[in-house]
């Protein structure tokens, strides 16, 4: 680009190139191209005014980013397209990309956990601290890595690789030991520690190191997984506010584009918000609902209401399959190894899978788990109801249907109060519900 070279456009421009952390090689481009003025072109004031953008990085206002390099070249003329094409006006010309839809072949959804998560797309595993969010991803590596089947009959995973990125938990002390105990294959699972450009190491951003990551798939083959633990650690720092939709979009687009390009599953760990007053598991991923808008699968892990030291894993979010039933499970540990040089056993964390699915959504385990108002409002009504003696129990459920009290928070308080149900009229007969105080021969049927 060399129309104008106005003092205001070459500092926005090489703010912008300074923001994206490519080191020498950022400033070496705005060097070759500031050299083009060679009336006032000084390396040793361009140096200094490099130094001056690092410092200020986080002056408040807004940041100038890369865009703003598109949008000088786009009004001095440029179009993206290569120089010197024979129609320039088709060159110059906007266009609107369409595809007929006959050109385009139908295709199935390749399963990595059948019905749950798929490959070739973006996934979410969600909750608070100390949930098992950790130990789930390593049972998943398992599944992956070392034919485990998956519980309640849900199949099995296709086996290959997997790419791990892991910015909280130790991996010698932590997620190695955890992998162990969920029984991986070590042998297919490639931890990230960090990326080297330009001879420079550095963390690994969503923001710019994708086609790093491309790299890194093709040369270990048979990639069937990439696991993320957690998004957000890899948003790039000072680049994305983890708050904004545009941006957090902007980063997850291209993340899922590479997904399908390269047909792997991408499962990423996100944190449940402070938000805690909210009872809707999509509303309490991370600090934008654009985290669950990219996702085509979110799973979160909450508190079980009826059993206790037990957890849910439970469907917030599925737009590919059938509404799947929730899973139930404990945390057990086993011991993995023998530490010499400390003289203990290691020890690990490992998620034990209850046999049965369990009838609950996300929502309604979370407003029973967190005492919420309609779990109490459940309880009163049918104390109310059932004060004066045995109610029809349809007419119950289409009352609490009535007040914003579904069928399935209706039962599970039924179940904590220990009400009872019983068939008058033989077995085409009406059911009753009835407190246990009157309950005489009652069974648990409806």
């Amino acid at each position: 680009m060399t129309c104008g070279h106005a003092h205001s456009i070459w500092v926005n421009i090489g703010r912008a190139i300074e923001r994206l952390d490519w080191g020498e090689r950022g400033f070496s481009i705005w060097r070759d191209w500031s050299a083009q003025n060679t009336e006032k072109f000084n390396e040793k004031g361009l140096r200094t005014q490099s130094n001056s953008f690092q410092r200020n990085r986080n002056a408040r206002g807004r940041p100038t980013t890369i865009a703003t390099v598109f949008r000088y070249a786009m009004k001095c003329g440029w179009s993206g397209d290569q120089p010197n094409q024979p129609d320039e006006q088709a060159d110059t010309d906007d266009d609107l990309m369409t595809a007929e839809a006959t050109s385009l072949q139908m295709c199935g959804v390749d399963w990595l956990w059948p019905g749950r998560f798929a490959r070739g797309k973006f996934g979410l595993i969600a909750g608070l601290p100390d949930m098992g969010k950790g130990q789930i991803a390593a049972f998943i590596v398992a599944a992956v890595t070392n034919a485990l089947e998956f519980p309640c009959g849900e199949g099995a995973a296709p086996q290959g690789n997997v790419i791990w990125f892991n910015a909280e938990d130790s991996m010698k002390d932590t997620v190695i030991p955890r992998l162990v105990a969920a029984g991986a294959d070590l042998k297919r699972v490639h931890f990230v520690s960090g990326t080297r450009v330009d001879g420079e190491e550095k963390t690994f951003s969503l923001v710019t190191d994708l086609p790093l990551l491309r790299k890194s798939i093709k040369q270990i083959g048979n990639v069937v997984l990439t696991m993320i633990d957690p998004v957000s650690a890899y948003l790039g720092v000072g680049k994305v506010d983890s708050r904004s939709a545009s941006d957090v979009r902007s980063i997850l687009t291209p993340l899922k584009d590479l997904a399908e390009e390269m047909h792997i599953a991408v499962i990423g760990i996100a944190h449940f918000n402070k938000k805690d007053d909210i009872k809707s598991a999509l509303l309490r991923v991370s600090d934008s609902i654009a985290y669950v808008a990219a996702a085509r699968h979110v799973y979160a892990v909450i508190d079980d209401p009826e059993i206790k030291d037990t957890k849910l894993f439970v469907k917030a979010k599925n737009n590919l399959a059938r509404d799947i039933k929730a899973l139930r499970y404990g945390i057990g540990v086993k011991t993995v190894g023998y530490d010499d040089k400390l003289g203990v056993d290691i020890n690990a964390p490992y998620i034990v899978w209850h046999p049965q699915h369990v009838e609950i959504t996300a929502n309604e385990a979370m407003q029973a788990a967190g005492g919420s108002s309609v779990a109490q409002e459940a309880k009163e009504f049918l104390r109310e109801k059932l004060e004066s003696g045995p109610k029809k129990a349809e007419d119950l459920i289409e009352e609490a249907g009535q007040e914003g009290i579904g069928v399935r928070t209706l039962k599970r308080i039924k179940k904590e109060l220990g009400i009872r149900s019983r068939r008058e009229g033989g077995s085409s007969g009406t059911w009753f519900w009835e407190l246990p105080t009157t309950a005489k021969g009652a069974n648990d049927d409806i």
